[in-house]
């Protein structure tokens, strides 16, 4: 039983690893090193193999990990994760997601979340890039999304007492694991507080990919 258990597991990584593309490794040894925690071109490829990559500066009172993952959903996409392994409560977020565009060319999306999970966690970065035929990165500055901020999400007539409750508490970030690009308010303190609730349209709203830019689509709660 555990033997069929581990040819299991053993079967759906190795599936899991080839269902993701290659073209979304290339852009992430691609992609400019301040877009990437300033990693190496060495150290990507061997977080690529699966390992972990920890900073020569690590000591006993920090130690940071850096790891790479991807998606079960999206073919095309990537995140690679900043943790500390001793204790302390920061952590952050790199994902890589490609968009197919009606030229042929692949839109990147490089997003970059931080902070404290749950305290201060927020959007830090979001930018596009084009990666063509030519395998090459080229900064894309055609606005792909409309305006987004925490009132999108509040009802009209809104307090201002709630509003900004609402926005001391938000940690609004992109989500680019999933087959539909998500955005978040990240609390679950707002999505389960009934008073804050009943002012919202939803703490989470879904963007579809369409010809060649992202449409405001469905919104609800998560929770």
């Amino acid at each position: 039983m555990k033997k069929m258990i581990l040819v299991f597991i053993s079967t759906f990584i190795y599936f899991i690893s080839n269902a993701q593309s290659e073209m979304i490794k290339d852009v992430f040894r691609r992609l400019p090193t301040y877009k990437a925690y300033k990693l190496t071109l060495t150290t990507r490829d061997s977080m690529l193999e699966g390992k972990t990559y920890y900073p020569a500066d690590n000591d006993s009172n920090e130690t940071v990990a850096y790891n790479y993952g991807q998606s079960v959903f999206v073919k095309d996409y990537l995140y690679v994760s900043m943790s500390f392994e001793t204790g302390q409560r920061a952590t952050g977020m790199i994902e890589i997601r490609s968009f197919k565009m009606r030229n042929g060319n692949n839109m990147i999306l490089v997003s970059q979340t931080g902070g404290v999970p749950g305290i201060a966690y927020s959007q830090q970065d979001l930018e596009a890039f084009i990666y063509g035929e030519s395998k090459t990165l080229t900064l894309y500055r055609k606005k792909i999304l409309p305006e987004t901020d925490e009132s999108m999400f509040m009802k009209s007539g809104i307090p201002d007492s709630v509003r900004k409750v609402i926005l001391s508490n938000s940690n609004l970030t992109f989500d680019l694991s999933n087959e539909k690009l998500l955005l978040s308010l990240g609390s679950s303190y707002i999505s389960t507080n009934k008073e804050l609730r009943k002012w919202l349209k939803g703490d989470t709203v879904y963007f579809d990919w369409i010809k060649d830019h992202f449409v405001m689509g469905k919104m609800e709660f998560q929770y």
